[in-house]
């Protein structure tokens, strides 16, 4: 998840696949079951998610790869063939996150000359059989695999790029579900004491965390000493270098951060960010404590300026139960994650 091109090439040619296809088979279940098929652990910041196999482009920071992290981020899910047959096939599909493509496919344990133990992924409709995959599954919870333009022999195509399957990742790489589902039954809310000092907010996409789009300090009322302030107690209010008045939590913007992909950018100022009043998005429990170092929160009010600048990024924007957690009450939330500067000792 974290390899170049060049590192997961390595990787991919000296490794050969240690689990049969079989392997493969995700939960028959698409919604979290905690415990069952996901689960979540607060000290290492991990996720295990056998509700699919989460993909992963190579780290190459360049634009052609930060078009497919941001804009083809994908999913593989597998299962058994249903029916009485003795020898059942491993069938899945690929899902591109922001679509409704779902390529269906089978995965097919394969000795091939130059690759080794392989599983060999063979698509079954037009346009997708214009394509294979060839995979190795090097633990349980990890493959490295390789995308060729089809010339109807496994590896033998048109090689287009490496990725890898997992499902098990930090934070860095959660979803929008995953976010929620902590959101609601993983973090509490924090004291305003706890969560003093500098934090960095990240936005949560399927595919892929944004950079960090706000800087800020959350401090105690009638200490901040920075341009612009949001409180407790109200909306924004510039300070322009003054103390800000008044008891109770308040966050003093520090800097803004840009957003790129896929040609499109959006600059992120004070006015933006910090009408998102995060101190008082804390006093009605809209942000949440999952451990010192680490805040998730729901915005779940479209009318936010906020939402108006991300027009070009709705990847970011989820549909969902909001900040009450009612199934049967779909919103429009924007799920994010502050993480502390400089994390607690």
């Amino acid at each position: 998840m974290y390899c170049k091109k060049e590192e997961l090439s390595r990787l991919y040619r000296q490794n050969k696949s240690i689990f049969p296809a079989e392997n493969l088979i995700n939960s028959p279940q698409m919604e979290i079951i905690d415990g069952s098929n996901w689960s979540f652990d607060p000290k290492t910041q991990t996720i295990w998610n056998n509700r699919y196999w989460k993909g992963f482009y190579p780290a190459d920071y360049d634009f052609a790869n930060l078009v497919m992290m941001y804009g083809l981020g994908f999913f593989k899910r597998f299962w058994p063939e249903s029916g009485p047959s003795k020898e059942k096939k491993i069938l899945g599909e690929t899902h591109p996150f922001f679509s409704d493509i779902h390529a269906y496919n089978q995965a097919i344990d394969a000795e091939l000359p130059e690759t080794g133990k392989a599983v060999y992924i063979k698509y079954r409709d037009f346009p997708f059989n214009n394509f294979d995959d060839v995979i190795k599954i090097i633990d349980k919870d990890t493959v490295i695999g390789e995308a060729f333009v089809s010339l109807r022999k496994p590896g033998k195509g048109l090689p287009i790029f490496h990725f890898v399957l997992s499902r098990r990742y930090s934070l860095d790489y959660m979803t929008q579900a995953d976010c929620s589902f902590i959101f609601h039954h993983k973090a509490a809310q924090p004291k305003p004491e706890e969560i003093l000092g500098d934090w960095d907010l990240q936005l949560v996409s399927d595919a892929a965390l944004s950079p960090p789009i706000l800087r800020f300090r959350f401090l105690q009322g009638g200490v901040a000493g920075g341009r612009t302030v949001s409180s407790t107690s109200g909306s924004p209010k510039a300070s322009a270098g003054k103390t800000s008045p008044g008891p109770g939590l308040i966050a003093e913007f520090i800097m803004g951060g840009k957003l790129s992909h896929a040609g499109n950018s959006s600059s992120f100022g004070e006015g933006v960010l910090m009408s998102l009043n995060l101190p008082a998005q804390v006093a009605k429990n809209a942000i949440r404590k999952v451990s010192n170092d680490l805040l998730v929160g729901l915005i779940d009010h479209p009318g936010q300026p906020i939402f108006q600048a991300l027009q070009d990024f709705k990847g970011f924007i989820m549909a969902g139960p909001g900040q009450t957690g009612k199934k049967e009450k779909n919103e429009l939330n924007l799920p994010y994650l502050l993480r502390r500067v400089i994390p607690k000792k």
